[in-house]
């Protein structure tokens, strides 16, 4: 590396990275230069106004050389310590982004955004990604750690932009600022040393992709764009990215599938979970030609790959099984339906359930507080976040099975909800049955429908 190299490379470090190697010690180690060439100085020129020196020149160029060495002490020392700096800042050992055994600690999260709202949520994830960007991103460990919290945070995201009440030009701007500043950051660690910095780099690509993927489903999107096509999955080391990357990649390999069969039916635009979306589904999945069915069944079958190795990388979480198995149960519907060979996304499907039901029991527990001897469990919106999710994947299965149900035999001896049987239940108890949710109006409407085709079915 030339000098002039190294010395932009310093100028960068110095100008935009807060430094690791302790600033009193440098500025002792520079005080002491400064005072020696101070102190040598003043001797030579006590000496030559004494004139007491036998031989003035040789003197002189003693002193000359003397303070040519301790200048270049000052640019040895300097030098070292810029060395120093720079290992410090990029070096990437212990990294969390290599740790094999990471898992979320969710019950950390849920006690941290105690929030009533999602706009008070939007609030408070913002800040706190924001302040570990500026405050906590140094160095290149540092800045590893503030991504995975960061992608730690996507499942919570939804939280706040599928609720009713928030301002998502609002939210997509504030996000944009935040991926700006991580590009930033970014730049300078790629500046200083590109060797190590593989994982930050594939992190960062799908974060974006995932942020991007998110914003596109909320608007009711189904043919996204192929920005996690872009992330190099196998590099990813970190359970948690690695359980991100293929369970979005799978996300984004039904969307495409999806959209090929609302798109060949000419049901563009419909909710094709709803109850009504099914039977119309069932009654026209024969009608697709046979290159888009093939090209649908491919990538409905890659999604189902993806969500394999997704549970396969969160085998110790206790929160991602339940989405992924969610996302999987209604990729081997479509499956089912377009190939009519049998599978078991029935199961699948109450294992989604199953997990979330108990995330829910979990987060309950950390969140019950004793006030005057009564129990009660503090009302977040996270909590009612995870509520909704267990409700949906539970009305999503009811409106498969009275969708498809002249296909199916048995379909009332499946339709329960919540250990009842909802076969010849009246509408007053089916509305005190389901549970209702504040701020996601989604499920409310799965509700409604579904209480208007049992009583009318």
């Amino acid at each position: 590396m030339s000098l002039s190299e190294f010395s932009t490379k310093h100028n960068i470090c110095t100008n935009n990275i807060k430094w690791d190697i302790p600033l009193k010690a440098i500025r002792i180690i520079y005080v002491v230069i400064a005072a020696l060439v101070a102190l040598s100085s003043a001797f030579a020129i006590w000496i030559y106004y004494i004139k007491e020196g036998k031989d003035l020149l040789n003197f002189t160029i003693s002193i000359v050389g003397f303070c040519i060495a301790v200048l270049a002490l000052f640019i040895a020392v300097r030098t070292y310590t810029s060395i120093d700096s720079v290992n410090n800042i990029s070096k990437m050992d212990g990294n969390i982004l290599d740790n094999e055994n990471y898992v979320i600690s969710v019950p950390e999260l849920v006690i941290k955004f105690q929030c009533d709202d999602e706009k008070t949520l939007e609030k408070e994830l913002f800040k706190s990604i924001e302040l570990k960007l500026k405050r906590e991103s140094g160095t290149a460990v540092l800045f590893a750690d503030t991504l995975q919290y960061m992608i730690d945070l996507i499942v919570f995201f939804p939280a706040v932009f599928n609720a009713s009440d928030i301002d998502k030009g609002a939210y997509r701007k504030r996000m944009d600022c935040i991926l700006a500043e991580v590009e930033r950051r970014s730049s300078i660690l790629h500046s200083i040393s590109k060797g190590n910095s593989i994982q930050i780099t594939e992190t960062i690509k799908l974060f974006k992709a995932v942020i991007s993927y998110q914003s596109f489903v909320s608007d009711n999107k189904f043919n996204v764009h192929a920005d996690l096509l872009h992330v190099r999955g196998p590099i990813l080391r970190n359970p948690v990215t690695k359980t991100i990357y293929h369970n979005y990649l799978g996300l984004f390999y039904n969307k495409k599938g999806m959209f090929l069969i609302g798109e060949s039916l000419g049901l563009n635009g419909i909710n094709l979970l709803s109850i009504d979306g099914m039977k119309l589904v069932s009654e026209k999945i024969n009608l697709m030609s046979p290159s888009s069915k093939e090209d649908a069944i491919m990538y409905l079958k890659s999604a189902c790959e993806q969500f394999e190795r997704a549970l396969v990388s969160c085998e110790d979480d206790i929160m991602w099984p339940g989405f992924i198995n969610y996302n999987k149960a209604r990729t081997m519907l479509f499956l089912c339906l377009l190939t009519s060979e049998e599978n078991d996304w029935l199961g699948v499907m109450n294992s989604s359930i199953e997990s979330r039901s108990r995330l829910n029991r979990m987060i309950d527990e950390v969140l019950t507080v004793n006030n005057a001897g009564q129990y009660q469990v503090t009302n977040t919106h996270l909590r009612q976040f995870f509520i909704y999710q267990e409700e949906l994947a539970r009305m999503v299965k009811l409106n498969i099975l009275l969708g498809i149900e002249s296909s199916t035999s048995d379909v009332w001896s499946s339709m329960t909800y919540r250990g009842s049987n909802l076969q010849g239940k009246k509408k007053e108890e089916l509305e005190r049955l389901f549970q209702s949710i504040d701020g996601f109006y989604v499920v409310s409407n799965y509700q409604n429908d579904l209480v208007f085709h049992l009583i009318n079915d």
